[in-house]
């Protein structure tokens, strides 16, 4: 006579029984689901930390410098288009003081501490995500250099303005040249360039 033959398990048919083989697939789909959490996770870190690398920095105390000069910039610009201290300007320099305004604010943003940057709605590293010219310290100090030259060129009737708009004009360009001057001749004369940490401003 022939053997019987052996019944099919039918898996999950034992309502109370413990079924090892979901039990393993499960394991294996809650491994997988944290290895792509974790392998994300570390993507996301090493392209933070990639961005940072590339943000160049200025030492201190050009830092503190610029953000000095557009803070003073945002300042005296606002006190213009209100037409304080009787700068009696024409509309082109309104304008001016306006745009001025703008490029202060800017400014402000590319050099001020991170920590700082990081509570007003990390407008800093958003800045440099839409224009990443100014992540960089050249593409900072030809924007620097413009609006100098544009601010020295603000030349209103008023003495006290005009002196006002050539000092900061001219210390901006100077800027500028500094930053450039660190940058491309800096690795000669012994100077090593910063990079990373923006939060480096005591």
């Amino acid at each position: 006579s022939s053997a019987p033959r052996a019944q099919p398990q039918v898996i999950g048919a034992q309502g109370s029984g413990h079924d090892p083989v979901a039990e393993l697939q499960r394991q294996m789909a809650m491994g997988a689901a944290q290895h792509g959490a974790q392998t994300a996770a570390t993507k996301a870190k090493a392209g933070a930390f990639e961005l940072k690398a590339y943000i160049q920095e200025n030492p201190s105390s050009v830092k503190v410098a610029c953000f000095l000069v557009g803070l003073v910039l945002i300042v005296f610009s606002l006190l213009g288009c209100f037409n304080v201290f009787g700068a009696a300007f024409k509309p082109k320099e309104y304008l001016s003081n306006v745009y001025n305004v703008f490029f202060g604010v800017i400014i402000c943003i590319c050099d001020g501490k991170e920590s700082w940057m990081v509570t007003c709605f990390d407008v800093q590293a958003k800045l440099f995500k839409v224009a990443y010219i100014l992540a960089t310290q050249t593409g900072r100090a030809l924007f620097y250099l413009y609006v100098g030259s544009m601010t020295l060129l603000v030349l209103p009737e008023s003495m006290f303005w005009s002196a006002f708009y050539i000092c900061i004009g001219a210390i901006l360009c100077l800027l500028a040249l500094v930053m450039l001057f660190i940058q491309w001749c800096g690795p000669y004369c012994g100077c090593k360039g910063n990079y990373g940490q923006m939060d480096s401003l005591p």
